[in-house]
């Protein structure tokens, strides 16, 4: 959309003739745009009319556009304090499944050293038997907590082959 207004520095044909006139006239133009810049020439009342419009709209459509982001901002703040209270609530039930976690294997080896101490008491036989029929890892928790003497015995009584394979999967634990 163009807009004519009338150019700046054009005179009327009797400031031209005087130069003190048009110096002047010039100078109280220059001042008046600068005071007012509000006030404006218009070519016609359409013309005015179109313009004010369009500076409405546009004032309207400005301040739309600061209620929405103002609105987004919101949102977006109160989207950010749910993941941080989410991500906390998440920290607290980690913490709790590391505790649980930490009870159960203590728990573990507290039965794994209990069972230790039945197999000690039992004949090498029976014991090899059964240490022989059970998950290896169980079986590996059970002698690591047996005395010396008891687990020698007790792989001594057992078949060859699952008392090497006992052997070597204790060997290459680091913590039964």
């Amino acid at each position: 959309l163009l807009l004519f207004a009338p150019a700046r520095g054009a005179e009327p044909a009797t400031a031209a003739a005087d130069p003190a006139a048009s110096e002047q006239s010039a100078a109280e133009q220059a001042a008046t745009e600068q005071a007012a810049p509000a006030e404006r020439t218009y070519g016609s009342v359409e013309e005015r009319r179109l313009v004010e419009s369009l500076t409405d709209g546009e004032h309207s459509s400005l301040a739309r556009q600061r209620d929405e982001i103002e609105k987004r901002k919101k949102e977006l703040k109160r989207v950010e304090q749910e993941v941080d209270k989410k991500l906390d609530q998440l920290g607290q039930l980690r913490l709790q499944i590391e505790q649980l976690l930490a009870q159960k294997d203590e728990a573990e080896r507290q039965r794994a050293a209990e069972l230790a101490k039945m197999y000690e008491k039992m004949s090498a036989e029976k014991a090899a038997a059964v240490l022989g029929s059970i998950d290896q890892d169980l079986a590996i928790a059970i002698l690591g907590r047996m005395k010396t003497k008891s687990a020698a015995r007790i792989l001594n009584s057992m078949d060859r082959d699952k008392a090497a394979k006992l052997s070597t999967a204790f060997s290459t634990l680091d913590d039964p």
